[in-house]
């Protein structure tokens, strides 16, 4: 067996040379050659020369013009190369790699410049076919030139494959089957496998171009199909030598891109990867790769540079396999490119012709770049080095940098062509460099953006309707492809553009895309729609999924005149148009995004999730994790979302000062220089910031610098000294500098321009002009030429000569040479300077549908050649920047950088500003369709649109946008007139409600929208059913007898979908949804619904009977839903839900309260059978509306309802009640409060019924004050008093439940739980009083405290403790009984201070027994709590009524005259049951014994007299019943009460400096002369009984000890008057002050003397000392005439004042006690009996004195006054014995015997005589002897006169001044 490789190909060779010798006989070179090659086939190792023999006759064959021959030899020689046979001795086959850097070849200045002229077309031999000579210029613009340096076609394959191309002569020279061997041979040299027979360079182009030639003239369409094939297959082996990255792993190319604020901290890396075998072609093709189709990624720009040096990269270079492939694959790209961008030379006539060779060579080309984007994507992303020189970098060296400018010339000279066919499929290669290839051509399409695409929809230009159409479905196609990634592919176009800073505002691609798209929705187009052209001629035959489409002459069209017409017209379907714009927004731009944001949601959701996993994983490993050295650099993000913000932020920034400068200089200026767009405010930034940002008006701009300001001439001398006219001629450096702003029109502005030009010109040029002012003149000169020359109202132009004249001697005195001047003059005349703005202006024609072919053609290549002038810029900055490319070194550069980084989109939060920007431009353009069309597909779309965009505004939380979204949809839903509904707008209804099912929680106070809408739409389903039931009504002839309300006929299709099941299903979901809304979310549903519902009630049931209840049913159905809801978030829901059941449970209308009643007992049942955690409420909030009803509703029978579903709930849950219990408590207390007997009663019961059974229940849940609470209600229902007892029964009964409760199984576990707790409420309930600071303070010390009873103690106090916690508090069972009577002893107190007199009576009973009967067990803290919190409140509104307390207590009482009852029928029995207790439990109560004193001491300052009595009475009673009990310190306490009762009721006030002022008249009474001196006309003060009540406050009562008497008459030096207002006080305290004596001496001479017999004498001597002060007090004043008259003038009473009781009074108390303590013969008086004695004997002489000095004619009533006091001395002097007797009774003697001298009563005349009887025995003057039986007469007998003269004589020494 042979084993040789390539015998096969020899066994072909050996058939085909014997087939030559049988048909080429007449050919006796091939038969000789052939005998030749049979001979050389026999040579085991065949070297180039026996290659070539064997090859000779095949070559003789081709040339020989025979078909026969041609095809045998082709079709061998096609075989030879798939036996790789021709590579065994391919001397070509190792090229010397030398000039390997100079492959590319540089395009030629007509590929450049500009376009092909329109009368060239490409140059034919006479054969047909095209020129290959590379002579031949007309062959660099065919596109398969090679390079001058190319060696390929040197060895045999090269010769192989010349000869099979040179058989094809042309279309018709040429055998169609030859053709087709020809095609088949080619494409078997381009596929083969050996890399020695491989064709590379100008060898396959030459194959590639034969085959070209073939499609193009052959004439037969089976060969065209071929041919057309083949080249496809050759371009996909050519481009599938490449392998394609391995799917599994990230592209092969990654950039990465870290942005800073400078470029220069901006770097870029490339990450090259080896390819993964088993990669399929069609997974890259479809685009999966994330490089090649989404954009890059991020990688580490250190670690790919810096791990292979520069020689071993260069070693690479040279070694790699793939260098020739790359190289090949470039020379194949470009001439497809160029074929691409040659010009359609015009076609005769008016028609358009697609069979032409030129027309199907662009079409080819076109589809076979879009077909290689399409399919072999990756290669251009790989890096090839080899066709860039080696400084290159290798991010600048991918494969995309080698043929970008080729592609990007394609773009720009056929998506302006107005050929459908070239429009589209030129469309189509834009979307894959756009979506595969935007990282590396990010300048490149914000041109081809700005320039071509956006213009065409903005209709700038002249652009046909069909290239409108065509590029919005273009852009749809490739923004809704799946896997392009479309929402990524905007979100990178804003970042990269929008928020450039370098970029203008004409580069805001994303921007100005959707805001065109939004005015193309909107524009409103009045001509008549054209009628379009058939699909079968419009359509361009662009494929997209199974190739490019058939090309031959066959399958193309010729146009017509009129269908060329038709194409170039601009108008057409304006409602097609309309809708492909609405399209694109909606489902190419906002679904894209939307699906992005939703991806990556969900991919951070996951990596989140991931993260944590990872995270709680780590957790069980060992080790700390620790990071290497470097490893904790930060990690920052490429596309950090707030550095873009930022970014864009600037450049609006930057832009609106751009456009106040445009408008303002002066103020755009001030704003630049404020924000900080320019640098700093020296004139050079200034001047750099005017000269290179564009967007500035060059006109403003030259105004701001010609201004004459110091400022502006320094900015324009540095605008001036920015550029640069180094060895520029003078015209072309003027040319540049009036680029750079306009002129202005004055001449002065002109001159400083000129002047500063000039200078900055001969600085550049210093040798040009002898000095500036040369260039100045000229300079200004040329301005005039050019403004002479091409001004079109100067009628007489400027010669030459003139020119010539009018510049001589202007070089100090010289002329300029006139060849200059003759060149300047040349140079203006044909060529204006004029701004490029204005030449480009000139340049575009307007847009008509008139205008020709032709010229929307020239305005076609005017949008090319601008477009590629911005190319070539961008390519010239490449080549600054690094990036090696083909284009000339003297091309003009522009100042952005076109390898600014791109940046890839990594946060979807980038998409919140992009909305933001252009969010009103979309919702214009999707709300329009709405409003204006009746379009299905319109419509349909729009709503998507409006669903896309509430899903981003919703997302964002955009609330700005999301409410204009939303209450435009909603606007839309047509809701208002039901009768003027539409089909569409029931559309948005649906479209409404799915915006809130996907959207729900972020929507915010739109769900009022969505509500009404669901309100509406159950309103259609009313209304339909009441129009049916009126057209089926009954009898027609029968007339109604009200006349019936007229309906309109509804839309019928409208109603059908909005009664649709789908539409119901819709709603109910909605509803059912609401479970999953977030807290918020539910919240403000919740809130709409009860909006809703509550004007719906309110609008309906004013002329309904039964009102529409809808929203209310649904609030029913949202509660059940959301019922599982955490608690927090229940509370939220329910404090609407409740405030809403309060309305609707009180609107006038029975049947709604009676329905939300109903459903209200529904919902509660139902959450009562929810277990309740302890301490929540939720219970008691969820039951509360019932209070509200009861308190608010006026309908009883609605309260009856309601108390009924209480009690059924009760009934029915009243074992899982819990904090229900308090709103229970909290409704029956409203109930309590009814006038009406039925629901007072019902209610009474329901308590009672509770009490009975349930009392452990709401003992256990803490409700037991609010049982109480609602107890003490029901006792002040005034009304209804025998339901107030029976309450007060209950009360009472309370006292024995609480121990019944302990003895029952789990009652004392109970109690024990809850007592603090219970403890605490109250206090929370009383809180700010004394009471309820005591219990605070007891259960801070409880809780801090040890333990007992084998509770735990809580540690922590009781003000920050909970509930349960507290409960957990030690104390005894006493204690816990008392922690829940307690709230009924304040119960009863309440009752005793508000309720009616026999139900406070029974209270007052109820209270004090129950005190007197517990109070054994009661604790001193529970005593005090009692004491502050129940019995002393009882008191307090006595005590604040005092004007000292200053009266800011809020009284119980509703007015001065209740209380005044109170305190006459209840405060007295109060009073005395206190004393009663105070007694029974003195020991107890001890420490509330100055608070009693202090009460009886309020009580006695009163000046309710009954009162003041009353406490008189208690104080008396409270020191007999309790003397035996009271120690000294008591009685000093009693001592120190009489001390201050005497000071605070003596009336200081009487004595006041008279002497100041003395009034001549009384004021307030009749004018009366002074009273004469007798005490018939004296005034008792305080005699009469007081008529004021007014309460006074006590004082805290303070301890005295015994010390000698001062005087109590106070010094009136400068002592005030009393004003007349003090007057009835003053009376009041001389009143008080006799009540005060009277009870002292009541006190001191009790009938048993206890109370003198347990007092000291020290307290004695306190008491009598009291008495003393007041007798000198009184004394003292009864003897000031001259104050008492000056009292009596001023009115204070209507006769002369006195104070003469009060002097018996206190002196008679006094000198009893001080008798009583003389004659006492204890031992502890008879030590103090000296002392006694001093006060005794003097004080007693003085009396009598006294007493016989008063004139009994005219002082009757102060001897009446006086005598008791004179009886009780002698009385007592006759008790002395006989020593005391002996001693004193001379001092007496005399003033006892004058005591005759007057008329004698009887009882001084006893007393007289048992004195006298006394002293004869004592003094032996006489013996005991009976006494007479008659008494003496003897001083009566003398005369009446005679007895008083000498009475007179007698007394008169010793008769005082006006003594009383």
């Amino acid at each position: 067996m042979n084993n040789n490789p390539h015998s096969g190909g020899e066994t072909f060779i050996k058939h085909t040379l014997e087939l030559f010798s049988k048909e080429g006989k007449k050919l006796p070179a091939l038969l000789a050659s052939a005998k030749q090659a049979l001979i050389a086939l026999d040579k085991k190792e065949p070297d180039l020369q026996s290659m070539q023999t064997i090859f000779q006759p095949f070559q003789i064959a081709c040339q020989s013009r025979q078909p026969i021959l041609a095809t045998t030899a082709i079709d061998c020689l096609g075989k030879l190369f798939t036996y790789n046979y021709w590579g065994r001795c391919n001397i070509s086959s190792d090229i010397s790699e030398d000039d390997e850097n100079d492959v590319i070849a540089p395009l030629t200045s007509s590929e450049v410049g500009g376009l092909t002229p329109a009368n060239s077309s490409p140059t034919r031999s006479n054969s047909g076919q095209f020129k290959a000579s590379a002579a031949d210029p007309e062959d660099e613009r065919d596109g398969f030139e090679a390079d001058k340096h190319d060696k390929s076609s040197c060895g045999i394959v090269g010769q192989v494959v010349d000869t099979i191309c040179d058989v094809f002569s042309g279309g018709d020279s040429t055998d169609d089957k030859l053709q087709l061997q020809i095609v088949k041979a080619l494409m078997s040299a381009i596929s083969t496998s050996d890399l020695k027979s491989a064709i590379h360079g100008a060898v396959l182009l030459r194959a590639i171009r034969t085959t070209y030639n073939i499609f193009l003239f052959s004439k037969s369409q089976t060969t065209q199909m071929l041919a057309q094939t083949t080249l496809q297959q050759m371009v996909q082996a050519l481009f599938g030598r490449v392998s394609a990255p391995a799917v599994s792993k990230p592209m092969a190319r990654e950039i990465s891109l870290i942005a800073a604020d400078s470029p220069g901290s901006m770097q870029s890396s490339i990450v090259l990867d080896s390819p993964q075998p088993g990669t399929t072609r069609a997974s890259v093709a479809n685009g999966s790769l994330d490089s090649g189709v989404g954009g890059s990624k991020l990688a580490n720009s250190q670690e790919s540079n810096s791990s292979i040096s520069q020689d071993s990269t260069e070693i690479k270079r040279k070694k790699d396999p793939l260098n020739q492939t790359y190289r090949d694959l470039h020379l194949v790209f470009r001439a497809l490119c160029k074929l691409s961008m040659k010009q359609i030379p015009p076609q005769e006539g008016s028609g358009t012709d697609l069979k032409t060779p030129s027309m199907r060579s662009k079409l080819l080309a076109l589809h076979l770049i879009n077909m290689i984007l399409s399919s072999h994507l990756y290669v251009f992303l790989v890096s090839t080095p080899c066709l860039f020189p080696v400084a290159t970098t290798r991010e600048n060296s991918l494969f995309i940098h080698a043929v970008k400018q080729y592609l990007c010339l394609t773009l720009s000279r056929n998506t302006v062509s107005t050929i459908p066919q070239v429009f589209d499929v030129s469309m189509e290669i834009f979307g894959k460099a756009l979506v595969g290839l935007r990282t590396a051509l990010k300048r490149e399409l914000s041109v081809v953006f700005t320039e071509i695409v956006i213009p065409i929809a903005e209709v700038k230009t002249a652009v046909t309707f069909h290239q409108r159409t065509s590029l919005l479905k273009s852009l749809l196609r490739i923004l809704s492809d799946s896997n392009a990634d479309g929402g990524k592919i905007l979100v990178e176009i804003y970042l990269n553009y929008d928020c450039d800073l370098e970029a203008t505002a004409q580069e805001n691609v994303w921007e100005r895309l959707i805001n065109t798209l939004s005015m193309l929705i909107q524009e409103n187009n009045n001509a008549p729609n054209n009628t379009a052209i058939t699909p079968s001629t419009v359509s361009s035959g662009v494929s997209y999924s199974n190739g490019p489409p058939s090309l031959t002459t066959a399958s193309l069209v010729t146009y017509t005149k009129d269908q060329v017409r038709e194409l170039s017209t601009t108008v057409g379907d304006h409602n097609e148009l309309k809708r492909r714009g609405l399209e694109l927004l909606v489902r190419g731009i906002l679904k894209p995004l939307v699906s992005w944001i939703s991806a990556k949601v969900e991919a951070d959701a996951k990596k989140s999730s991931d993260t944590q996993n990872a995270s709680n994983d780590k957790d069980f490993e060992s080790g700390l994790g620790l990071l290497k050295d470097g490893d904790n650099k930060p990690m920052t993000s490429v596309d950090d979302p707030t550095q873009f913000q930022n970014l864009k932020h600037r450049k609006q920034v930057l832009l609106e000062g751009i456009k106040r400068f445009n408008t303002k200089p002066k103020k755009g200026m001030q704003y630049l220089l404020d924000s900080g767009c320019i640098p700093s405010r020296t004139p050079k930034d200034i001047a750099t910031f005017l000269l290179h940002t564009e967007g500035l008006n060059k006109t403003m701009i030259g105004e701001f610098l010609g201004e004459g300001d110091e400022e502006n001439i320094a900015i324009m001398h540095a605008f001036v000294d920015e550029m640069e006219f180094s060895h520029m001629p003078f015209v072309t450096a003027l040319r540049t500098f009036l680029q750079s702003f306009r002129l202005p029109g004055e001449s002065q502005k002109i001159d400083r321009f000129m002047l500063k030009f000039a200078g900055r010109y001969l600085q550049g040029n210093p040798t040009s002009f002898s000095s500036a002012d040369t260039a100045y003149v000229l300079a200004y000169s040329v301005i005039m030429l050019n403004t002479d020359q091409h001004n079109t109202q100067v009628k007489k132009r400027m010669t030459k000569a003139d020119f010539l004249k009018n510049n001589r001697g202007i070089d100090e005195g010289k002329d300029v040479p006139p060849v200059i001047l003759e060149a300047i003059f040349d140079e203006i005349q044909t060529n204006e300077i004029v701004m490029k703005e204005e030449q480009h202006a000139k340049a575009g024609p307007a847009n008509s549908p008139a205008l020709s072919s032709h010229v929307k053609k020239e305005a076609g290549d005017s949008m090319a050649m601008k477009t590629e002038a911005l190319f070539n810029n961008i390519m010239k900055n490449n080549k600054r920047s690094g990036v090696s490319t083909p284009l000339a070194a003297d091309q003009v550069s522009s100042k952005k950088s076109a390898s600014s980084p791109f940046f890839s989109a990594s946060h979807y939060e980038h998409v919140k500003p992009m909305f933001s920007i252009i969010w009103m431009a979309i919702l214009s353009a999707i709300s329009g369709p709405l409003q204006d069309s009746e379009n299905a597909e319109l419509i349909r779309i729009a709503l998507e649109g409006f669903k896309h965009s509430a899903r981003i505004v919703c997302m964002f939380e955009m609330d700005t946008e999301r409410k204009s979204f939303l209450s435009t949809l909603a606007k839309c839903t047509h809701l208002n007139n039901l009768y003027d509904l539409k089909p569409k707008n029931v559309e948005a209804i649906s479209c409404l409600l799915d915006i809130a099912l996907t959207s729900g929680n972020n929507i915010g106070e739109n769900w009022m929208d969505v509500v009404l809408a669901t309100h509406q739409l159950e309103k259609i389903q009313q209304l339909t059913a009441e129009i049916a039931t009126q057209k089926g009504a009954a009898d027609p002839k029968a007339r109604p007898t009200s006349p019936k309300k007229e309906i309109r006929l509804l839309n019928e299709e409208a109603i059908a979908g909005a009664l649709c099941q789908s539409m119901t299903l819709t709603v109910d979901k909605v509803f059912a949804s609401s479970a999953k809304l977030n807290g918020n979310a539910i919240v403000e549903f919740v809130k709409a619904m009860c909006i809703v519902s509550w004007d719906e009630i309110t609008n309906t049931s004013a002329t309904a009977e039964h009102p529409r209840m809808y929203c209310l049913q649904r609030l029913v159905e949202i509660s059940y839903y959301n019922m599982n809801r955490i608690r927090v978030e229940w509370s939220n829901l329910w404090a609407i839900l409740g405030e809403h059941f309060n309305q609707v449970g009180c609107h006038s209308n029975t049947q709604v309260c009676f329905f939300a009643i109903d459903k209200l007992r529904q919902l509660s049942m139902k959450f009562l059978e929810l277990e309740e955690l302890p301490n929540f409420k939720f219970q008691k909030d969820f039951l509360k509306p019932f209070e509200f009803v009861l308190a608010n509703n006026l309908d009883v029978k609605i309260k009856d309802m309601a108390l009924a579903c209480l009690q059924q709930m009760i009934q029915a849950k009243a074992k899982s009640m819990k904090s229900g219990w308090k709103a229970m408590f909290g409704a029956f207390i409203r109930a309590a409060k009814e006038p009406h007997e039925q629901i007072l009663t019902l209610t009474f019961d329901i308590v009672k019924s509770i009490f009975k059974n349930y009392f452990e229940h709401i003992v256990a849940n803490l409700a037991f004050p609010d049982f109480v609470s609602c107890i003490v209600v029901f006792c002040k229902n005034k009304k209804y008093t025998k339901t107030s007892l029976q309450a007060i029964e209950l009360l009472r009964q309370s006292f024995t439940r609480i121990p019944e409760l302990a003895k029952m199984p789990g009652g004392t576990k109970i109690l024990q739980s809850t007592a603090i707790p219970t403890e605490k409420i109250m206090a929370e309930t009383i809180a700010g009083t004394p009471a309820a600071r005591l219990i605070l303070n007891g259960m801070e010390k409880a809780s801090q405290g040890g333990a007992t009873s084998g509770i735990t103690s809580a540690t922590t106090p009781v003000t920050t403790t909970s509930l349960q916690d507290i409960s957990t508090i030690t104390t005894t069972m006493e204690d816990i009984y008392f922690k829940f009577w307690f709230p009924v002893f304040h119960a009863l107190y309440l009752v005793i201070m508000t309720c009616e007199l026999e139900v406070r009576t029974r209270a007052l009973n109820h209270l004090f027994d129950a005190l007197k009967v517990h109070g054994c067990t009661f604790s001193h803290d529970s005593w005090e709590i009692v004491a502050n919190g129940v019995l002393f409140p009882i008191f307090d509104d006595l005590k604040n009524s005092k004007p000292e307390s200053g009266g800011n207590t809020v009284s119980k009482f509703a007015n001065k005259e209740e209380m005044n009852m109170w305190v006459s029928t209840t405060m007295i029995q109060v009073l005395k049951q206190f004393i009663d207790l105070f007694g029974q439990y003195l020991d107890p109560l001890m420490f509330c014994v100055d608070g009693i004193f202090d009460l009886l001491i309020v009580c006695m300052t009163q000046e309710n007299e009954t009162l003041a009595r009353i406490g008189s009475t208690c104080l008396q009673q409270f020191i007999e019943t309790n003397i035996q009990k009271m120690d000294d310190d008591m009685w000093e306490r009693v001592c120190a009460i009489f001390i201050h009762l005497f000071k605070v009721t003596t009336p200081d006030a009487l004595f006041f400096d008279y002497r100041m002022e003395m009034p001549q008249e009384p004021t307030g009474a009749a004018a009366s002369p002074p009273p004469p001196e007798n005490d018939e006309q004296d005034a008792e003060i305080g005699a009469t009984v007081l008529r004021s009540e007014t309460a006074t406050t006590g004082h805290v009562v303070e301890t005295s000890t015994f010390s000698p008497v001062q005087s109590a008459v106070p010094d009136i030096t400068g002592r005030p008057k009393p004003l007349k207002k003090d007057f009835p006080g003053i009376i009041t305290k001389c009143v008080l002050h006799l009540l005060v004596i009277q009870t002292l001496q009541e006190v001191l001479s009790s009938g048993s003397d206890a109370v003198y017999k347990s007092l000291a004498s020290k307290h004695l001597f306190i008491l009598i000392d009291c008495l003393e002060r007041s007798y000198q007090f009184a004394k003292a004043f009864n003897e000031d005439m001259e104050l008492r008259m000056a009292l009596y003038r001023m009115g204070f009473m209507k006769t002369l004042p006195n104070l003469l009781k009060q002097e018996t009074n206190s002196v008679s108390t006094y000198i009893g006690i001080l008798i009583k303590m003389y004659s006492d013969p204890s031992e502890e008086r008879q030590g103090t009996r000296e002392e006694i004695e001093k006060r005794l004997i003097p004080l007693s002489y003085s009396i009598l004195v006294n007493y016989n000095s008063l004139d009994p004619e005219s002082k009757k009533r102060n001897v009446a006054a006086w005598r008791p006091v004179v009886v009780t001395i002698l009385n007592a002097m006759i008790d002395f014995d006989d020593n005391q007797f002996k001693t004193h009774i001379p001092m007496f003697y005399n003033e006892v015997l004058n005591l005759l001298l007057q008329e004698v009563s009887t009882d001084i005349r006893l007393v007289m005589h048992s004195l006298l009887v006394r002293a004869g025995l004592a003094f032996n003057i006489t013996k005991l002897s009976p006494a007479p039986t008659q008494p003496q007469t003897a001083a009566s007998d003398l005369p009446a006169t005679k007895h008083a003269q000498q009475r007179e004589g007698v007394l008169q020494e010793s008769r005082s001044q006006l003594s009383i």
